[in-house]
């Protein structure tokens, strides 16, 4: 997996702008949103690190727990994880609106859609001033029978 560096984040933000864009708002902003988003890949690094496995395997069970939220979500219509948030699926009602332009009415029909509702404690753990989250020290991953071949 490749990581951007700062020299890297510069450039696709330039690009985005153009090179030769005169700077708007907060550049800053842009090229901070760009290196703090994090994707699946980050995400199985950092379970790989915190569970002391290959990577690969961390990704195995990142798949396994996303398939199985999903299959819950088809099934039940609800899971709620303690600690982090409740996802739910949800029927969006169809409404009637008026085009901008022609001001004909048109109609919008029943959506099915996915809500996701932050717990408290995942609010307060990722505010910015706060401090980060200490991990559980592991006395021996080879001792760990989730994990063993």
């Amino acid at each position: 997996m490749t990581r951007l560096t700062n020299t890297d984040v510069n450039s696709k933000v330039d690009q985005a702008q153009g090179a030769d864009a005169p700077v708007q708002g907060k550049p800053e902003a842009a090229r901070e949103t760009i290196a703090r988003q994090a994707n699946k890949g980050i995400l199985s690094e950092a379970v790989a690190q915190e569970l002391n496995v290959p990577r690969r395997t961390a990704a195995r069970v990142l798949d396994a727990v996303l398939d199985s939220i999903q299959d819950l979500l088809r099934s039940r219509g609800k899971v709620a994880v303690k600690g982090f948030g409740t996802f739910e699926r949800k029927i969006r009602k169809g409404r009637a609106y008026k085009h901008p332009l022609t001001g004909k009415s048109i109609d919008v029909a029943d959506k099915e859609t996915i809500m996701f509702k932050p717990s408290d404690q995942l609010i307060e753990s990722t505010k910015t001033g706060s401090a980060p989250r200490q991990s559980k020290s592991r006395p021996n991953a080879q001792d760990d029978i989730l994990f063993q071949g």
